[in-house]
């Protein structure tokens, strides 16, 4: 598994089920959000060169990363790491806004807050809704003439394994079991 796995999808659009998957294969996944939100100072005036920093850092030790802040930071994996193979994953922007004031308390933490470029997301859905649909069309033109390194993945209308396999390659895959194999 030569080729690092940079999954550039938004928390709640199946980022943790794509590193089980991931994991089932046999890749060491990981992601830099718990050691960016101890680490970075949010108030300092380098943030975004901290935030780079630290997260291609740690994504330097793994096979695969995923989740925040992922999604933005396509470029500077690319640069980094010119052999990745990046997978997107996606949901309709409904489902994922719903899925994202369930799922997170309404004040954001450090990464967040630099991420939609605010505090909190009530009173904000509409700049949310922006950002995620502006950043996967930004994702998805970028890599437009390199089609053999992105894989869209939307897991919540039936995407799964036969793409994921059918991306990474056959290399991917352990070899068939032979069991009561007679020999010549």
């Amino acid at each position: 598994m030569s080729r690092k796995i940079i999954c550039l999808g938004f928390q709640k659009t199946g980022t943790t089920s794509l590193a089980a998957a991931l994991r089932r294969l046999g890749y060491e996944v990981g992601d830099a959000l718990t050691r960016l939100n101890k680490e970075v100072n949010w108030r300092g005036n380098d943030v975004d060169a901290q935030v780079t920093a630290l997260t291609l850092e740690i994504a330097g030790g793994l096979e695969a990363i995923q989740d925040s802040p992922c999604a933005f930071m396509h470029r500077a994996f690319d640069a980094a790491f010119p052999d990745a193979r990046f997978i997107l994953t996606t949901r309709d922007t409904d489902d994922w806004l719903r899925s994202y004031q369930r799922y997170f308390p309404d004040g954001n933490n450090g990464l967040r807050a630099w991420m939609y470029k605010v505090g909190r997301f009530s009173g904000n859905e509409d700049k949310y809704r922006q950002i995620y649909d502006d950043k996967n069309a930004e994702i998805i033109e970028y890599f437009s003439n390199r089609p053999d390194d992105l894989l869209i993945l939307d897991i919540f209308n039936g995407d799964g394994w036969l793409e994921l396999v059918n991306f990474l390659g056959k290399d991917t895959l352990k070899p068939f079991p032979h069991k009561n194999r007679s020999k010549g």
